[in-house]
């Protein structure tokens, strides 16, 4: 039997982009980003074996943080 597929998606068009709040990134997608966005340029992280860089274990830690923040809410939150 033939499966039902579901259409190509148009040309040009890419993955989901992550909701954010009113238009704004959350703390903890900021903090992500500049992690990841240090780890890209960073000689030292990026060099096999050297291992991450202090600003980059500092900016690791922001994020998880962040996210220990985000749950905490959420948990705050939950009726």
């Amino acid at each position: 039997m033939d499966e039902r597929r579901d259409p190509q998606p148009d040309s040009g068009t890419g993955p989901p982009v992550i909701a954010s709040i009113a238009g704004e990134l959350t703390p903890m997608q900021k903090a992500w980003g500049a992690y990841v966005d240090h780890a890209t340029k960073c000689g030292q992280c990026r060099s096999l074996g050297a291992g991450p860089c202090g600003e980059a274990e500092r900016l690791h830690g922001a994020y998880e943080i962040a996210g220990e923040t985000a749950f905490e809410k959420l948990a705050d939150e939950t009726p």
